[in-house]
This record gives structure tokens, sequence and C-alpha cells, in this order.
């Protein structure tokens, strides 16, 4: 066997997995082609493999155990197949959460998906982007006594010392913090990179956590170190896009403001949140004939 076949294990989205496992085999046997893996999976459509990699087509519970054999796949490849499949398809952060934690669970024997374990948890725990802007006015030296207490007790709502001594080691593993010469710690202008299916689901658990913090700030704090306000309205699509757009240029602008921002002293989180309070299109009274 040739040691270019694709490793599912490797794989955070179960199309992408498919399309290296087509480009093996044709690599490899010039008369495969989608066709062939239909045949082989027992399915009529001659093109049923291309709808599913360019996501014209979504896997069928039932039919996964017929893809999984027309890929030869081991018992433990078609459970991370199976869940993969789960992941990608499901419509609610809840559910990718589970499918995405049953992954982490099952035996992957490469290096990358501890990586992508540490991803998840980044974008999960509210705190660890906290304590990565914190790093870059706040003195912290690990060699000093308590320093992760002291660390932990800085953030409202507080955390724990364990958390805060994990959520360091993750920046770390990140590439998000370093440790100067004279042994403090600062942040370090990068991002986290991830494939677009797994960068998709942590910027949701992402966004779902800041919401919460969101939430208790109106019981945390008084309204005059906190901003909270909003609109309820009815508007075309046309103002909806310039709208978006405006948000955009909004959320630029703040960021320069930030990037000028040579004396920091504390660390704010800015949600924007626009959305649809109606499920469809209601009808104006002439329209609708009345």
């Amino acid at each position: 066997m040739r040691n270019d076949i694709p490793i599912i294990y490797s794989f955070l989205d179960y199309r992408q997995y498919l399309k290296a496992f087509y480009n093996y085999c044709k690599n490899n046997d010039k008369s495969f082609s989608y066709r062939v893996f239909s045949r082989h999976a027992g399915v009529k459509a001659p093109n049923f493999l291309q709808w599913l990699i360019e996501g014209k087509r979504n896997l069928a519970n039932k039919t996964i155990d017929n893809v999984t054999a027309a890929m030869k796949l081991g018992p433990k490849e078609k459970e991370y197949f199976a869940t993969l499949v789960y992941f990608n398809q499901s419509k609610t952060i809840d559910e990718k959460t589970r499918f995405f934690k049953k992954l982490m669970e099952l035996h992957i024997p490469i290096a990358t998906t501890a990586l992508t374990q540490v991803q998840y948890e980044h974008y999960a725990n509210w705190y660890n982007e906290v304590i990565r802007e914190l790093l870059n006015y706040y003195r912290f030296d690990p060699n000093e006594k308590w320093a992760y207490r002291k660390l932990a007790r800085t953030l409202n709502p507080k955390i724990t010392e364990s958390q805060a001594r994990n959520a360091i080691k993750q920046l770390l593993q990140l590439g998000l913090v370093k440790k100067g010469q004279n042994g403090i710690f600062r942040q370090v202008d990068e991002f986290v990179s991830t494939g677009d299916e797994a960068k998709s689901f942590f910027i949701r658990k992402y966004h779902e956590t800041m919401i919460a913090r969101a939430r208790e700030s109106m019981d945390r704090f008084p309204s005059e170190v906190r901003d909270i306000s909003s609109v309820t309205m009815s508007i075309s699509d046309e103002c909806f896009a310039l709208i978006k757009q405006e948000v955009r240029q909004m959320r630029k602008r703040v960021m320069e403001l930030v990037k000028m921002d040579t004396r920091p002293n504390n660390v704010y989180q800015l949600n924007f949140q626009f959305f649809p309070l109606v499920t469809q299109k209601a009808k104006t009274g002439a329209e609708s004939g009345q």
C-alpha cells in the first residue's frame, strides 16, 4: 500500500476526506471514476460521490455503511467517518459540540489532533482570549509566587488557578503568547489557523460563550462601565445589506482605534448581533390582497 493514502483522522470535514480519497484512487488507478465508486457503494446515481464532495447532497445515515464499505475502512475508521458526517451535517451548535467531542475521544494516532483539541478549547473557554489580550499590558511572570492565582483573580468573573494555568499552556501551544528574555509573558500577534469546517464551528462556540458573558454583564457591572443597547426594525433586503456593511466598517474603525492605543489598562468585549425575528418575509396588505 502506498504511503500517500489520506489518513481519515487528519480530517474534520468528511467531504474533504472523500475528495482526497477520490484523488488518491484516481492517481493510482486511471480506470477509477465516480461511476465506479457508486457501483462499489451500491448507489444507482453515477455522480453520487461528486455530489457529496461538492456539497450538492448530504450523506444519509442509511448510506454511511455503503460508503465506508466502498472505501474499505476499518471499524475504527468507520466510526470516525460516521461521527464526522454527523458533526458536519448537524444543524445546531449543541449537536456539533457533542459530535466534536466524540471525534476527539476516538483513537487518533496523529499529532495534529492534539492541536485541534487545543484550538477548540481556546474558542470554547471565554477566558483564553481574554488572558491573551490581558498579557498585552499585564506583567505575568510564572516564576513569581501565586502568579497563576493572581492572574485568575484579575478576570471578571474570576476563574480558577487551574484554568489560568491551562489557558497559558494552550496559548503557548498555539503560539499566541511567548516568554520574553526577562521571563515575562507577552501576546504574539498571530491567529489560530484551522480548516474551514473547524474554524466555522470554533467561531460559533466562541460567539456562544461571549454572548453569555454579555448577558451576565448586565448584573455584574454598573452601566457606567458597559454599554448595552438594542433596536428592533423593519427593513428591506437592500437596507439589511447596507447595515451589514456599516457594521463591518465600524468594526474596522474600532480596531484601528485599538491599534493606536498605546496605554491599555483593561480588557473589553464588543459583540455585534444582527438577526431576524420573523420566520419568513411577511406580505404587506397590498401584496396579500387586503
